[in-house]
């Protein structure tokens, strides 16, 4: 029987688009590093056997400002040679060979610049999976699907947005303009060039003149510089940011979720548990892995009604009244846990959450800026303290 509900609830778990080119070149790389170093088939590895904290954030922190290195590198490289095209040969050639060597040199560059900056992140992020023992390749370690470790932190490393779930009927993008989330996406793909451009445009505005507007141009090549190190910089965290969520929704299922515990819950207390999630995947207006990765395993944990809606926060807030007071502080305390899941509080999350806590809401609040900060910063075995699930307050 209980086969027959996982295979069920797998089964209503699909991806509205299938991994595109970028993502399937990540997984690829992702799987060759593996088989490469012998980790594909190895264990999961449980937090209590990973390296403390000062260690996991020293090692994390090599590897990461390694790479941004690198990344100002690669990008300061690729901008001079099309800086020194420009230099060097406008106006000393006629204007179509000059504007067609010009375009050449900044197509190439571009390529370039850009496949070292993929091959660096794949890199970057497979060394710190290697750090929390995500280094194995074996399908069912994370999401159903396409949509294993290796899926989730190559759209990291390659900067490719998560895909749209459909998943228990739960839409987070529902109170979402679709305006402003096409706005918000052209403006990600063209952030490079549009800042390079921006700078480099108001400076010759106010000062260039004649060929002093050429010299200008060399501002691009510390600026390029630094946005790839920065844009290296938000890969790793990304990724640890994953890679952590992972290892915390595991701890959740397996060692916190207990028989015992399980036994004290009654079915409106489990619904509730699996709302707590799914609300705030709305109210965070995203399809983050961890809080997917978190909700699944609830799901399979508890036994689901597929037929209700779980992603109303007014009906989460009226489980929250029905339920007993020590299952009301369990469900605030997982509520408090999945807020902080994503590494960041929306707007809507700020202005709901303190709905459900009530009375409670400077302890819980505080707890899950907490979480939240120590998930960003890679302290894991600090973030496993905050993850407890009981039925005390706060």
């Amino acid at each position: 029987m209980p086969d027959t509900n996982n295979n069920k609830k797998k089964a209503s778990y699909s991806r509205e688009e299938t991994p595109g080119f970028l993502e399937k070149i990540g997984v690829k790389y992702y799987r060759y590093l593996a088989d490469k170093s012998g980790t594909a088939e190895i264990q999961n590895i449980n937090i209590d056997n990973l390296p403390p904290d000062n260690t996991l954030r020293a090692l994390a922190g090599n590897i990461t400002g390694f790479a941004a290195v690198i990344a100002f590198a690669i990008g300061a490289l690729t901008t001079f040679v099309s800086v020194w095209v420009e230099w060097t040969y406008k106006g000393n050639m006629d204007e179509s060979t000059y504007y067609l060597l010009y375009g050449s040199s900044l197509v190439i560059m571009l390529a370039i610049e850009m496949s070292v900056l993929f091959w660096l992140g794949l890199k970057t992020v497979y060394s710190l999976a290697c750090l929390t023992g995500h280094n194995q390749t074996a399908k069912g370690s994370c999401l159903p699907g396409d949509d294993a470790v290796p899926n989730i932190l190559a759209r990291a490393a390659l900067e490719v947005p998560d895909p749209i779930i459909h998943y228990l009927g739960i839409d987070p993008l529902k109170h979402s303009s679709k305006s402003k989330l096409f706005l918000v996406a052209f403006l990600y793909k063209a952030k490079v060039v549009l800042s390079g451009l921006a700078v480099k445009f108001l400076l010759i505005r106010l000062f260039g003149k004649g060929e002093a507007r050429i010299a200008f141009s060399w501002v691009a090549i510390p600026i390029t510089g630094l946005w790839d190190a920065f844009t290296l910089y938000k890969v790793a965290r990304e990724a640890k940011l994953r890679l952590f969520g992972n290892k915390l929704a595991e701890h959740i299922v397996n060692d916190m979720l207990t028989d015992e515990l399980i036994a004290q819950l009654s079915p409106k207390a489990r619904e509730g548990s699996v709302r707590a999630v799914a609300t705030m995947m709305v109210l965070a207006q995203n399809y983050h892995p961890n809080m997917l990765v978190l909700l699944l395993r609830l799901c399979d944990t508890f036994q689901i009604d597929d037929s209700k809606e779980y992603d109303n926060w007014e009906d989460f807030l009226v489980v929250l009244d029905e339920v007993t007071t020590k299952e009301r502080y369990f469900l605030l305390d997982l509520l408090s846990v999945a807020a902080a899941f994503d590494g960041q509080l929306s707007q809507m999350e700020r202005h709901h959450l303190p709905e459900a806590f009530k009375e409670l809401s400077k302890e819980y609040m505080e707890r899950t800026e907490q979480l939240k900060t120590l998930l960003l910063n890679g302290r894991l075995h600090a973030a496993k303290k905050l993850c407890v699930l009981d039925f005390d307050p706060g």
